[in-house]
């Protein structure tokens, strides 16, 4: 299948591709979120977004390691790994301080969904940024 010019010209902006490999670790991410700390109770809703984050991070490890930073391999892919789950640690801080504030406050479901989201929105950022100057820094000078 040839995407369109315009479909192709998009995704080949890192951005984009690391914006979607993210997408699919969320959307790992969400499941566990909403299944154990919203639906069922079985944790708290803080508890359930580090819980279903380990396998938001193997996912979004895998496709961004593989298709957004797929350039960029000069180190071994357990140091990748390593720097990887340390830009993610402070993306969890992030992500779970927004959820934790909100459910001291209220258990309403949208609020703490709200909360969910908007550690999501201001760890991408951070994640990206981490990304790009650490995880996956280019080794070599441009043209080289």
């Amino acid at each position: 299948m040839t995407l369109p010019p315009a479909l192709k010209k998009l995704t080949d902006l890192r951005i984009v591709r690391v914006a979607a490999a993210g997408g699919m670790g969320v959307i790992a991410q969400t499941l566990v979120f909403q299944v154990a700390g919203i639906w069922l109770g079985l944790v708290r809703p803080s508890t359930a977004v580090l819980l279903g984050a380990e396998l938001g991070i193997i996912i979004n490890f895998c496709l961004s390691n593989r298709y957004a930073f797929g350039d960029r391999r000069q180190s071994s892919l357990p140091g990748r790994l390593l720097r990887f789950h340390t830009v993610i640690a402070g993306a969890l801080v992030i992500q779970w301080l927004c959820v934790y504030a909100a459910e001291t406050v209220t258990t309403h479901w949208l609020a703490l969904d709200a909360a969910y989201a908007a550690g999501i929105l201001i760890s991408f950022v951070y994640n990206y940024t981490g990304y790009r100057l650490w995880v996956w820094r280019n080794h070599t000078a441009p043209g080289v």
